[in-house]
């Protein structure tokens, strides 16, 4: 059953819950979502790691920042697609097909951090703050593969040329949320819509996404599927990689 919750807000009216008959539509949902979002709003979204907190306005984006209470050097992620990776990201065909294999062939979601076409249109609608918040030495970290609901936000987002970009629902440093309930009231507060899908996919033994630096095939976090991206690593290159050193914890450091 998909529920939607709607904090009261002035700047955001919405109608009653869609799904009088108890079935979830992706398409209608993410339309929602992005009209909220092309007006300067901010949204809270399912993906099979976790909630995320999203927005395309800068002024949004800070909003959601200064929330969080997140660290100065803590970076916002794009909110994105394998398509749109392809399309933003440039990588060497090894490390391009390491991103095919986990996202595509695997269907395993993941952080990817890659250097970015900096004069790419939807990069430079970024603006000079937020891609300073946003990347480092000229990389960009992408979620990709994070199911459903982002695929479909992340596409419309795409055809009108417009940077989704976001992080966890959660203050910062509490841990990627699992479900709704669990999202603090601050985070829930300062979203003009929440879409609630119930408890996503990837919560045990971590939520959030397993984060790859693939300039240099760096582990930068663990995450959903860890366990099968270490295998995968070694199995397939011969990169070994550490156990998760607190796999029941559920905390990530977002």
């Amino acid at each position: 059953m998909a529920t939607e919750t709607t904090v009261q807000v002035p700047r955001t009216i919405l109608s009653s819950n869609p799904h009088a008959d108890k079935k979830v539509d992706v398409a209608a949902d993410a339309r929602r979502v992005f009209d909220v979002l092309v007006k300067g709003g901010l949204a809270i979204v399912p993906a099979d790691v976790g909630y995320g907190l999203v927005a395309i306005d800068p002024a949004a984006l800070e909003r959601a920042f200064v929330t969080k209470q997140r660290q100065p050097h803590k970076r916002h992620a794009m909110i994105g697609s394998y398509a749109l990776h392809k399309e933003l990201h440039v990588l060497p065909e090894r490390e391009a097909r390491m991103v095919e294999l986990f996202t595509q062939d695997l269907d395993i979601p993941l952080g990817v951090i890659a250097p970015m076409k900096a004069d790419h249109p939807i990069i430079r609608k970024l603006g000079t703050e937020t891609l300073a918040r946003s990347s480092v030495d000229g990389t960009l970290a992408m979620l990709v593969n994070g199911g459903a609901f982002q695929d479909e936000l992340s596409r419309l987002a795409t055809e009108a040329g417009l940077p989704l970009m976001g992080s966890s629902a959660n203050l910062s440093g509490k841990g990627t949320k699992s479900l709704v309930e669990a999202i603090e009231p601050e985070i829930l507060g300062v979203a003009d819509i929440v879409i609630d899908y119930g408890k996503r996919k990837y919560s045990y033994p971590r939520p959030s996404s397993t984060m790859i630096d693939f300039r240099t095939v760096e582990l930068m976090r663990f995450g959903a599927c860890y366990d099968v991206v270490q295998d995968i690593m070694k199995r397939f290159y011969g990169i070994d990689w550490p156990n998760d050193p607190a796999p029941k914890t559920g905390v990530v450091d977002q």
